[in-house]
């Protein structure tokens, strides 16, 4: 089976695309040979109350249980946020949370995100939702510093992380600083053998597979784990066991 760590579904305001309900991303998962995703609403990194942008989607996911699991939206800064993680854990079932702190502008070092880590559930951090370079000039959104990830994971030593779209350098030096954090592949473009090498450096035991469906293709990511040079072991705690771990708890 594959999971896939990291998909959305909804509109990006400054990017056409064809695909962008549940039926679409259902599709593309299937032609990519992709079991089964964790997905988040991409309006939820785009509206103040993130929360909205769940319940546009929880009905259609709700019909598609056996294949989709939904990772809440979140923005901690917004008033109600508590309520919201109720609702989105205990109503929509979510099986986690995504966080966009450079979209919903806040760092990490705050009380209301200290909060929300010590209360246990999946923390999934966009770093990125595309690459900077590809910004329009009217919205240029930089990163989150992965340093910044680490020293959250640090704090909160008791909840798991996930740096979501991470970069090479920033996943081995991120998981090298903190035991707690996993790291979806979505945002791996380089080096040769990338996936190979990233489990040579880190383990497999925290990489989960990602594509970032439906902002990027889902076929590179594949190649990049099907013919990494790896285990049968380490492929099959990338493309299921590890994610499968994460959110089962």
């Amino acid at each position: 089976m594959i999971w896939d760590a990291c998909t959305f579904v909804g509109r990006h305001p400054f990017r056409r695309s064809q695909h962008h309900s549940v039926g679409n991303l259902l599709r593309l998962m299937d032609k990519a040979g992709i079991d089964r995703a964790a997905v988040s609403p991409l309006a939820g990194a785009f509206y103040p109350n993130a929360q909205e942008a769940n319940e546009e989607i929880y009905p259609d996911i709700r019909k598609h249980a056996d294949r989709l699991a939904l990772i809440a939206a979140l923005n901690p800064m917004y008033p109600g946020w508590k309520d919201d993680l109720k609702r989105s854990h205990e109503i929509l079932s979510a099986r986690g949370v995504r966080l966009f702190p450079n979209y919903h502008g806040y760092v990490l070092d705050l009380p209301e995100v200290w909060e929300l880590a010590s209360l246990g559930l999946p923390i999934f951090i966009s770093i990125r939702l595309w690459d900077e370079r590809q910004h329009p000039p009217t919205c240029m959104i930089p990163g989150v510093p992965a340093a910044s990830v680490a020293d959250l994971a640090n704090k909160h030593p008791d909840t798991r992380f996930v740096l979501s779209m991470g970069r090479y350098g920033e996943i081995t030096t991120v998981l090298k600083q903190a035991g707690n954090i996993f790291a979806d592949i979505a945002g791996v473009q380089g080096p040769t053998n990338c996936i190979g090498k990233l489990v040579a450096e880190v383990g497999s035991e925290r990489l989960l597979f990602a594509t970032e469906l439906m902002l990027q293709y889902a076929l590179p990511a594949r190649y990049r784990v099907d013919y990494a040079n790896l285990s049968e072991a380490d492929r099959q705690r990338i493309y299921e066991g590890n994610l499968t771990d994460l959110i089962s708890h």
